[in-house]
C-alpha cells in the first residue's frame, strides 16, 4: 500500500501566522495526545520523500527513529512528525552534551545561528560520551538486547552510510533528559532529509543512470558522501559516511554483528518497496529508481566491508 499522503487544512485564523513559516506545530485531529510538527520541503528538493523513506528503512532495520508522514499544506510539500519528547523531558543537542563532558569542545552556538562544522566532533568523542552508564537506550519498540547507547549510535551511522546522509552534525543527534529525575536517554535518530540524492534534478539522475562513464554512475556517486564526523580533530575533512560507521564499530563486536545482521536481512525487494510505496505525486520515477539503487549499492559496500 502506498504511504499516506496527508492534506493539511489548518483553520483560517492560522493561515497568516503559519503559512509563512518553514515549520510549525499543530494538533492533528484524531491524534490529540501529541502535538505534530509540519516542516516544509525546500523548493525543488525531495526532502519530503527522502525523510519518509529513511524512516521506513529505520523501521526495517530496527533503528529507533522519529516517525514521519508525507504531507501538504498551503499547496507546498512537506513532512509531519509527532513530538517524540515526553512532557517531563527536554532535548539536549549533541553539541551541548559534548561541551558539558569535554572541556575543549566549542561552546554551543546561539539558536539563531546556523550549525557550523566542528572538527572536535569525532566518532571516538561521541561514542565515549554515549558509553557512559548514565546514558540509557532510546525509547524504542525494537529489540536492542546486548547493546548500550553508543552501540545504538553505531546503528545511526550505518543508516547514514546506507542512505548517504551527509547531515549528522552535532545538532542532529541528541539526548533526552528527564527534568525531574535527571535520567538520560539517547534520542531516536531524526532529520535524514539530506540523503538519497534528493537534491538532484531528474535530468542528472537520468544521465547518470544511462551513462557508460564509471565516474558518472551510482557506485562512484555514493562513494563521495561525507559525514559531519571526524576521525581526529586535526583532520581537514570529515570522514566518508561508510568510514564513519566502520570507525564506530572498531572493538564493538556486539554492535557490528547486530547492525550488519539486520542489514544482511534487508532484501532487495524490501528496499525497492520502500521507494515504490511513495505516492506518485510526491516523487518522480527517476528519483524513485535512483534512490533505491543508491541504497542497494551502499548495502553492498557495507556488507562487503571494502
Amino acid at each position: 500500500m502506498p504511504y499516506e499522503f496527508i492534506q493539511l487544512t489548518p483553520v483560517a485564523n492560522d493561515i497568516e501566522q503559519l503559512g509563512t513559516k518553514e515549520k510549525f506545530w499543530f494538533q492533528y485531529v484524531g491524534k490529540e495526545l501529541n502535538p505534530w510538527l509540519f516542516k516544509y520541503s525546500r523548493a525543488n528538493t525531495g526532502e519530503h520523500w527522502s525523510e519518509k523513506c529513511a524512516a521506513e528503512l529505520c523501521h526495517l532495520l530496527g533503528i529507533p527513529h522519529a516517525e514521519y508522514e508525507i504531507a501538504q499544506a498551503y499547496g507546498r510539500m512537506g513532512i509531519i512528525s509527532p513530538n517524540m519528547i515526553p512532557d517531563e523531558f527536554r532535548m539536549v543537542m549533541g553539541n551541548e552534551v559534548l561541551h558539558s563532558t569535554s572541556s575543549d569542545y566549542p561552546q554551543p552556538i546561539q539558536d539563531d545561528e546556523k550549525p557550523v562544522r566542528v572538527r572536535e566532533h569525532t566518532v571516538s568523542r561521541v561514542l565515549a560520551c554515549l558509553d557512559r552508564d548514565a546514558v540509557k537506550l532510546p525509547f524504542s519498540p525494537y529489540d536492542l538486547s546486548g547493546l548500550n547507547a553508543a552501540d545504538v549510535f553505531c546503528g545511526y551511522l550505518m543508516l547514514d552510510a546506507l542512505i548517504s546522509n551527509q547531515d549528522r552534525h552535532h545538532e542532529n543527534w541528541a539526548i533526552m533528559l528527564n527534568n525531574e529525575t535527571g535520567e538520560q536517554f539517547l534520542c531516536p535518530t531524526y532529520d535524514h532529509a539530506a540523503s538519497l540524492g534528493r537534491e538532484m534534478v531528474d535530468a542528472e539522475r537520468q544521465e547518470r543512470l544511462s551513462s557508460r562513464d564509471k565516474n558518472r554512475q551510482i557506485p562512484y556517486f555514493v562513494r563521495k558522501a561525507r559525514s559531519e564526523l571526524f576521525k581526529i580533530k586535526t583532520d581537514r575533512k570529515p570522514l566518508l559516511t561508510v568510514d564513519a560507521y566502520r570507525q564506530s564499530v572498531v572493538g564493538r563486536e556486539a554492535a557490528s554483528q547486530h547492525w550488519l545482521s539486520r542489514l544482511d536481512s534487508l532484501s532487495e525487494e524490501s528496499i525497492t518497496k520502500v521507494f515504490n510505496d511513495v505516492p506518485s505525486e510526491c516523487i518522480s520515477e527517476s528519483a524513485r529508481e535512483f534512490a533505491a539503487l543508491m541504497v542497494l549499492e551502499n548495502r553492498r559496500r557495507l556488507l562487503d566491508d571494502e
